[in-house]
């Protein structure tokens, strides 16, 4: 049997993923300051900015490593377990979660800050809202065609 490197590849991708992720989390607060006082904004809003900014990746983060889960499974060369199906529920769970904070978010700058009234944000939000969505939903889709393969190869076992 030959070795198939995708896997490998694609669990290293996921881990640079955290890893910028990491990064990027941890360095939010100073760009976010740099960038407003760029534009003379007081730090009220910085603060309100980077805590949406924190509450948005929350649930990408814990996606994230459901996804590290996922191709760790597949590396073993065991993706059609309960721990897949599950990892699966979870991702869908975050990518809904993230849809709505994104809307609460949005919903609570618009209200609290002046400055984003007048931000034409309609693309990326709707953008924002359809990338959740799909994800969520071939999640969950996902999660039920492993859930029957599961059932499938457990009667096949049970059967030889």
């Amino acid at each position: 049997m030959k070795n198939d490197f995708s896997p490998k590849i694609l669990n290293a991708i996921v881990v640079l993923g955290i890893a910028i992720t990491c990064i990027l989390v941890l360095a939010t607060p100073l760009i976010v300051t740099a960038f407003l006082k760029s534009r003379q904004l007081n730090r009220e809003l910085s603060t309100t900015i980077s805590i949406c900014l924190y509450l948005l990746e929350v649930p990408y983060v814990m996606a994230l490593f459901k996804l590290k889960k996922l191709c760790g499974l597949v590396v073993k060369n065991n993706p059609f377990s309960i721990e897949s199906v599950k990892s699966l529920k979870t991702i869908s769970m975050c990518c809904f979660s993230e849809l709505l904070i994104i809307i609460g978010c949005k919903k609570y700058l618009d209200y609290s800050v002046e400055a984003f009234n007048n931000l034409p944000l309609g693309l990326p939000l709707a953008a924002s809202i359809i990338v959740c969505l799909t994800i969520g939903f071939l999640c969950i889709v996902l999660s039920q065609l492993f859930e029957i393969a599961i059932k499938i190869k457990e009667e096949n076992d049970e059967t030889i």
